[in-house]
């Protein structure tokens, strides 16, 4: 069952987190980019900026929006989480990679970042939406979803943003906080909450996010502006299109459900 495989990585991550923590610029040097592994750069930085705050609710609203789940959970671990993660960040203030070995003795790759290293906030996205889409049955789809998860917590560790311990102490963060979330959302009474309601919620969050990204945000790896942009105005279209074709359905059903009563009149 896919629930043992993800409860014994997580004792698993945290036997290794002293480890982790004890060999940090080692481990560093291993999963940093370097020349011979420049054909993953792309994959990297596209896993990198995928795990970003806006792309990871940007994923898990439209995931809502074709497989309903508990979003509730996911928003209040993304609150959560945030406190903990940015506190942490803004206290401790650490140091990047960048400048703690300088430019010529590492590889970087995207933006320059200097600061606030610890913990990372990306590897706490890419861990907090996993733990959101987690598959519940199939083994083989929770293996593939595992993976790509930390493949996403170990890209910032390739692309020169983070150490290793910045990135399993965002990941620890992502779980403690969806544990948490999931013990309080029942007593915070989210599914009573109107269908209509949380519809419109959901396409206020995933509209508003996507815009967001587009006209605010604007992809800052040069690489990927050609990939992601056009992605983002897709999931626009997407979530316009899926607004009106709700409401027409919504007003069809209506119209069904007046049309006995005007008959019998």
């Amino acid at each position: 069952m896919p629930s043992y495989l993800y409860r014994y990585f997580f004792y698993a991550v945290l036997l290794a987190t002293p480890f982790v923590f004890y060999y940090n610029n080692p481990l560093f040097y291993f999963f940093n980019c370097t020349r011979a592994t420049h054909a993953f750069d792309t994959w990297f930085l596209l896993l990198t900026s995928l795990a970003d705050g806006l792309w990871v609710v940007m994923i898990a609203a439209f995931a809502q929006s074709l497989q309903p789940r508990n979003f509730g959970v996911f928003l209040l671990a993304l609150v959560i989480g945030n406190i903990f993660l940015q506190s942490f960040k803004y206290f401790f203030d650490a140091p990047r990679p960048v400048m703690v070995f300088g430019e010529n003795a590492m590889c970087f790759l995207g933006q320059k970042l200097t600061a606030r290293s610890f913990p990372s906030g990306h590897s706490f996205g890419a861990i907090i939406l996993f733990l959101y889409l987690r598959p519940r049955k199939s083994l083989a789809a929770a293996v593939l979803v595992l993976t790509l998860a930390i493949l996403a917590a170990l890209s910032r560790i390739y692309v020169g943003a983070h150490f290793p311990r910045d990135v399993i102490a965002g990941g620890v963060i992502a779980v403690l906080a969806y544990r948490l979330a999931e013990a309080l959302a029942p007593r915070l009474h989210l599914w009573k909450l109107s269908e209509s309601v949380r519809s419109f919620a959901l396409f206020i969050l995933g509209l508003g996010s996507t815009l967001v990204y587009i006209f605010a945000y604007h992809e800052k790896t040069r690489e990927l502006e050609y990939i992601l942009t056009p992605a983002a105005y897709v999931i626009a279209v997407y979530w316009c299109l899926n607004f009106f074709i709700t409401l027409r359905r919504k007003r069809l059903i209506e119209r069904w459900l007046r049309t006995p009563v005007e008959s019998a009149q």
